[in-house]
C-alpha cells in the first residue's frame, strides 16, 4: 500500500476549493486543507508548494494540448482555421471542468495576488502560443498579435460561459466569437 493515496492530489484540489469558497482564501490554512482532504501536510507538500499553487496546478497540463494542436501536421492552414481549431480543443477539454472552474474563478476574483497569478500565467501562455506559432511559420509580430487575440476571443468566452449556466457550450461561444476577429486574423496570411 503507498504512504499516501494516490487520488490525493485530487483530493487536496477539490477540499481546497471547497474551503476557500466556504471560509474565504486567506482564512484557510493547508493544515485545514490537509485535513479535510484525509491527508497530512506534509502529503499537500509532495504536491504543492504552497495553497495558491492549488488554483494553478492543472493548468499547465492543458498547455501542451494547445501547443500540440498548433503544431499538428495539417499542411497550410489560415491563422482563423488554426485559431478555431485550438481554441474549440481547449474548450472540449475544459467543459466537463465547469463547477470547479466556476469555483476557482470565483475564488481568484477576490484577492488581487491571485488575479495577478491568474493574468502572469495567461501571459506565459501567451508566449508559448506565439512562440508554437513561429515555428508553425508565422512571423514574430503576427504570431503575437493571433496569440493576443485568441487569448482574448478565449478569456471572454469562458468568463461569459461561467456567468451563464443555461447559456451554449463554451466551445460553441468560441466559435461565435471567432467570426468577430476573423476580418483582423484574415489579413494575417496562410501558413
Amino acid at each position: 500500500m503507498p504512504r499516501w493515496p494516490e487520488d490525493s492530489r485530487a483530493r487536496l484540489v477539490d477540499s481546497a476549493v471547497t474551503l476557500f469558497a466556504e471560509h474565504g482564501y486567506h482564512s484557510t490554512t493547508v493544515d485545514h486543507i490537509a485535513a479535510r482532504a484525509g491527508v497530512t501536510a506534509r502529503t499537500f507538500f509532495r504536491h504543492f508548494s504552497d495553497k495558491e499553487e492549488v488554483l494553478f496546478a492543472d493548468d499547465d497540463t492543458v498547455l501542451p494540448g494547445m501547443l500540440a494542436s498548433i503544431a499538428e501536421p495539417t499542411g497550410p492552414v489560415s491563422a482563423a482555421e488554426l485559431m478555431q481549431r485550438t481554441l474549440t480543443q481547449l474548450a472540449e477539454v475544459m467543459q466537463p471542468q465547469r463547477s470547479v472552474l466556476t469555483a476557482r474563478q470565483r475564488i481568484i476574483e477576490t484577492d488581487v495576488a491571485l488575479t495577478g497569478r491568474e493574468l502572469a500565467k495567461q501571459a506565459r501562455w501567451q508566449q508559448g502560443v506565439a512562440t508554437a506559432l513561429i515555428e508553425r511559420g508565422f512571423t514574430a509580430d503576427d504570431a503575437e498579435v493571433l496569440s493576443a487575440i485568441g487569448f482574448a476571443i478565449f478569456v471572454r468566452a469562458l468568463h461569459s460561459w461561467l456567468a451563464d449556466n443555461n447559456g451554449p457550450t463554451l466551445a460553441d461561444r468560441v466559435r461565435d466569437a471567432l467570426p468577430r476577429a476573423r476580418t483582423v486574423l484574415d489579413v494575417v496570411s496562410s501558413r
